[in-house]
């Protein structure tokens, strides 16, 4: 309850859960990012968390953009400390790899590769109590059509290892 926590991708199906979990488990500060303005969903998930008591912050910002993040970062007046980190953000775009272009790949790598970079860089002096970056089984069992998408999953899987191999 004297801690705030970062969902991105937090307008999403997955966010929504992580951000319900979080509020299940205790959280009372919640800040939510999201690319566009929430729809009825993320809307109603948001009047239930409020409900219960949760403040929630509403964030729209590419995760793959350093400078949004960063603005993203700095408390709110009031906020307490950012202690744990949920990045479910993320897209697909699947082809095989044939038909995949770089615009293609960079479309699918942003929120994964930049974002997760980003937001390892930018949290590297906060004493975080956890960092959770949602990864898929595709970066190790490959899965058709998703070349762009196993690869993009498989750097925040090396980047998870590094941080843990840094006792982070």
């Amino acid at each position: 309850a004297d801690a705030s926590y970062l969902v991105t991708g937090g307008l999403g199906g997955r966010g929504r859960a992580c951000a319900g979990g979080r509020a299940e488990a205790g959280a009372r500060h919640l800040t939510l990012l999201g690319r566009k303005a929430p729809g009825a969903a993320a809307l109603q998930a948001i009047d239930a968390l409020r409900a219960r008591g949760v403040a929630v912050r509403l964030a729209t910002a590419d995760v793959a953009d350093a400078a949004e993040l960063a603005r993203v970062l700095q408390p709110a007046e009031g906020e307490p400390m950012l202690r744990g980190i949920l990045h479910a953000a993320g897209t697909v775009d699947d082809a095989m790899l044939a038909e995949l272009d770089i615009g293609r790949f960079a479309g699918v790598m942003a929120p994964k590769v930049r974002g997760t970079w980003n937001l390892h860089a930018l949290t590297a002096k906060m004493p975080l109590d956890f960092f959770v970056g949602f990864s898929s089984g595709a970066s190790l069992l490959g899965s058709p059509g998703q070349g762009n998408y196993a690869a993009a999953n498989a750097f925040m899987d090396a980047l998870a290892q590094r941080r843990r191999l840094q006792g982070r």
